[in-house]
């Protein structure tokens, strides 16, 4: 019964894999365990969410037409291993919201609790500390305001 099942599930995604594109079927993947996601989003190799699986809705919100090139990560919850640390730490979660427009380059880290505006560019290898205004490019570890896009992209 098992091998069955498992016999069938890799028709199905090798069905997939061969019809569709794969930055589609990561899209298709994140909806189905629950992110809510926007429409035209592309999302590279190697991304990685960090959630709270136990939380009762996932805490990632992607807005329309957002890109994302490989390896990037968004951590949406994280804490330390150790008791002494949480004291000392305490427990960082909150949810990252990613706005209409954007583009997240290779490579970037996005912390919890950030909020990403419209139409911004995070550079490659940047790490998210702070939240990001609409139309703006930031870079750097942490990121800093490269400068503000003129204008609303058409």
């Amino acid at each position: 019964m098992i091998s069955s099942l498992l016999r069938l599930k890799r028709k199905i995604l090798f069905a997939v894999f061969l019809k569709i594109s794969l930055h589609k079927v990561r899209v298709w993947a994140l909806k189905r365990i629950g992110f809510k996601i926007g429409e035209q989003v592309y999302v590279g190799e190697g991304i990685t969410i960090l959630v709270q699986l136990r939380a009762p809705k996932m805490n990632v919100e992607i807005g329309d037409r957002v890109s994302f090139g490989p390896n990037v990560t968004i951590v949406a919850s994280s804490h330390p291993n150790s008791s002494r640390l949480k004291k000392i730490t305490g427990y960082n979660r909150g949810a990252v919201t990613i706005g209409d427009d954007s583009w997240i380059g290779a490579g970037a880290i996005i912390l919890p609790g950030i909020t990403i505006g419209k139409g911004c560019i995070v550079g490659a290898g940047s790490v998210v500390t702070r939240n990001v205004p609409d139309y703006t490019v930031v870079v750097g570890n942490p990121a800093r305001v490269l400068k503000k896009i003129e204008g609303e992209l058409d």
